[in-house]
């Protein structure tokens, strides 16, 4: 115990000093340094690899895929899916009359159905010529709203949506 003195405890604590400023240096570097030496990389690749496109011409790349994907979700809202329903259905009893008062359909042999109400008289069954005359005249429809569609009102629009009318405005 004759080994301590005062210049082997400054040794212990200047030892220890050093160890806890290594360790955040490299906790620094690790949690500083490298994610922003990768994410300069990263933009250096990409911003080469973009180098000859114009961002005019991506952002309407982007605006076409948008207007097909808007085309395709308002198709899915006009054409909704029939509702199948499995077992029985018990009516109110006022929509009972009005059961009776729709008429019967057309085809001569009545089929046998569980559920007559679920059956759609107006079916229409289309022909090839005709799914690809309404699909010209959805895509004219989706391509004319996208030609009238402001971009910077998108955007305010969509700021406004996400962040709930808070911060927006000034």
């Amino acid at each position: 115990m004759n080994n301590i003195n005062f210049r082997n405890v400054l040794l212990a604590i200047g030892a220890i000093v050093l160890v806890i400023l290594g360790m955040n240096i490299l906790s620094t570097l690790i949690g500083s340094i490298i994610p922003i030496a990768i994410t300069g990389v990263v933009a250096f690749i990409l911003g080469r690899l973009t180098a000859g496109r114009s961002m005019g011409a991506l952002f309407r790349t982007a605006q076409t895929a948008g207007s097909t994907v808007m085309a395709a979700a308002s198709r899915m809202v006009e054409e909704k899916p029939p509702v199948v329903v499995q077992g029985k259905v018990n009516a109110a009893p006022s929509a009972q009359p009005a059961e009776a008062a729709a008429p019967p359909p057309a085809a001569k042999a009545e089929p046998q159905v569980k559920n007559r109400e679920l059956l759609d008289e107006d079916f229409e069954v289309k022909t090839p010529e005709q799914i690809a005359a309404e699909s010209k005249r959805l895509e004219a429809e989706a391509s004319q709203k996208a030609a009238t569609l402001d971009a910077k009102a998108l955007i305010e629009e969509r700021k406004k949506r996400l962040l709930g009318n808070q911060g927006g405005e000034r």
